[in-house]
């Protein structure tokens, strides 16, 4: 074995550049073992080569040269693993991170594809059961227009404690069960979806309820679709559902206003229905209010 090995021969073996040996010497985390004064020539020896290894595959973790100079040259085991511990606690959270950034993905990618994978276009009508859902909304008011409650619920997003919160790209509306019957939109709230339970509570803050959900789809901003399957199946049925969301579908990322939505009304009685307070199964026809 040899005693020394040119910076070059160095190079070739540990798999890193002239240039980066050359660095590390310049700020005093690896030393030549010799350096020739007459001609410059840098020289190491072999046990060197573990060290540079060292710097590698901490460098490849995370780690800064500034950091690994600290602890190497210190030759701080305590402080070697109180970083390795910063790291994984960083790596953990840029996994949760990604973790919901890839849900998000599917989530959207789910959206988009809707009206071309979604329920079987032959499939008229169906059952969902959904899990609690949380919507940040704004009340509509008497004669106003579209773009005024767009509007104010995109200025409520905005502002703070809303602006944090992760919201799914798809607006819905809560809706009067007897209008929807006659073919007519009269909604009571105009929001969006959260990903989660925000811990908020107040009169932007919608609970949805879990629960068995009869769904169909239809254009429902447009003239045209029958509510018959509505009746059909709700004839037959003690009580009137006392929730009723449109969920918007984009099927076109310039014209939305003619998009499909889902409309998921809450089955009275339904085999995991909630009954929601302020309207029981059977009495008159009020807005729906979260529990």
């Amino acid at each position: 074995m040899k005693d020394l090995y040119s910076i070059g021969e160095v190079s070739r073996i540990m798999g890193v550049s002239v240039q980066t040996l050359r660095y590390y010497s310049s700020i005093h985390l690896l030393e030549p073992k010799q350096v020739n004064q007459s001609s410059g020539y840098r020289y190491y020896s072999a046990d060197q080569f573990h060290f540079i290894d060292r710097i590698k595959y901490l460098q490849k973790l995370g780690m800064s040269l500034e950091e690994i100079k600290e602890i190497l040259v210190d030759n701080d085991i305590r402080k070697l693993v109180s970083h390795l511990d910063a790291l994984k606690e960083s790596c953990e959270e840029k996994m949760r991170q990604l973790a919901d950034t890839l849900d998000t993905i599917e989530w959207y990618r789910d959206y988009f594809a809707y009206s071309e994978e979604g329920v079987p276009q032959r499939k008229l009508s169906y059952v969902r059961h959904f899990p609690p859902r949380h919507m940040v909304c704004v009340k509509l008011r008497k004669d106003e227009s579209k773009d005024d409650f767009h509007i104010r619920l995109t200025k409520l997003r905005n502002t703070e404690p809303f602006k944090s919160l992760a919201y799914m790209r798809q607006y819905s509306y809560v809706l009067n069960y007897d209008s929807l019957l006659k073919n007519q939109l009269d909604p009571y709230y105009f929001g969006m979806f959260i990903k989660s339970n925000p811990g908020l509570h107040g009169d932007d803050i919608l609970d949805i309820p879990e629960g068995d959900y009869y769904c169909f789809r239809a254009r429902i901003l447009s003239e045209g679709w029958d509510p018959y399957l509505i009746r059909m199946f709700f004839s037959d049925r003690k009580g009137k559902p006392s929730l009723v969301l449109a969920n918007e579908y984009e099927d076109n990322l310039h014209e939305y206003s003619l998009c499909p939505y889902e409309v998921q009304i809450l089955i009275p009685g339904g085999a995991d229905a909630r009954e929601t307070q302020g309207c029981p199964a059977g009495e008159k026809d009020v807005p729906w209010e979260k529990p």
